[in-house]
């Protein structure tokens, strides 16, 4: 790149019309499914606002900045199609919508904890091998898959965890303390490495007047932050339904002694 960071317009919006129809027809085909299923407002927000990070990281200036300029914001697209948009999509989901893509053979195959973990830490890390890295960014259609790949490694990672009746309590914990403890190294290599690992980004226009360095470091550490207080917020809730379902089976066990 010969661009200096002042000459650099991180304001340009990108156009990809693939993403952009996918956007517009998974949203016309869920609002048309929320009001046949009747789903609540919430789920509606729920849905939608995923479907607007999705739109966000891949057609805004984040997808300009992370293709052209930073790492950081690279990282920080990542996550808003692996971490952010699945989540909230799967809650746009009613029991009754989740129950009928269930009815899909392949569909709950992908989304049963034995595979849905181990396909979203395969992802999370054979995506940042600074090889398959690089090749992404030189060769736009393997990076179109990679986001894909995010996108629908969050999809089955947070559906068993989110989607009722899929997992109780006890296992639900077991399996978001693994995805905790087996994805955090990917962010901490990235943040500790005593040099930059992406070449790509060497010779970019950086903006803030980060190094590329500094770059890598900050989307390390924003990236295992994030996840970090993702996965614990979810970990805490289901600890809190655990303990209360416990507490309701001890109140029914002293009603029947009582009786």
């Amino acid at each position: 790149m010969t661009l200096l960071a002042g000459q650099f317009d991180a304001w340009r919006f990108v156009f990809d019309p693939e993403w952009a129809l996918a956007v517009l027809l998974f949203g016309a085909w869920y609002l048309w499914a929320a009001h046949v299923m009747s789903a609540p407002p919430w789920r509606r927000a729920c849905f939608l606002c995923g479907l607007l990070l999705v739109a966000l990281a891949l057609l805004s200036p984040i997808e300009h900045v992370a293709l052209d300029s930073m790492l950081s914001f690279h990282l920080l697209q990542n996550v808003m199609l692996a971490d952010w948009a699945p989540p909230l999509l799967v809650l746009g989901l009613t029991p009754a919508m989740a129950a009928a893509a269930e009815r899909r053979a392949w569909l709950r195959a992908v989304t049963h904890p034995a595979f849905a973990l181990p396909y979203w830490l395969a992802v999370w890390y054979i995506v940042h091998i600074p090889a398959v890295y690089g090749y992404g960014l030189d060769h736009r259609w393997a990076l179109g898959i990679e986001h894909l790949l995010f996108l629908t490694a969050g999809l089955a990672f947070w559906w068993p965890v989110l989607v009722p009746g899929r997992m109780q309590p006890m296992p639900k914990l077991v399996y978001l303390a693994a995805a905790f403890f087996l994805a955090a190294p990917v962010a901490l290599l990235i943040a500790l490495a005593s040099n930059t690992i992406y070449p790509y980004y060497d010779t970019t226009p950086h903006l803030f007047g980060l190094s590329p360095r500094d770059d890598q470091q900050l989307g390390g550490i924003l990236m295992a932050v994030e996840q970090s207080v993702i996965l614990f917020v979810v970990f805490s809730l289901t600890f809190h339904q655990l303990f209360a379902e416990d507490e309701r089976r001890s109140d029914t066990l002293d009603h029947l002694d009582s009786a």
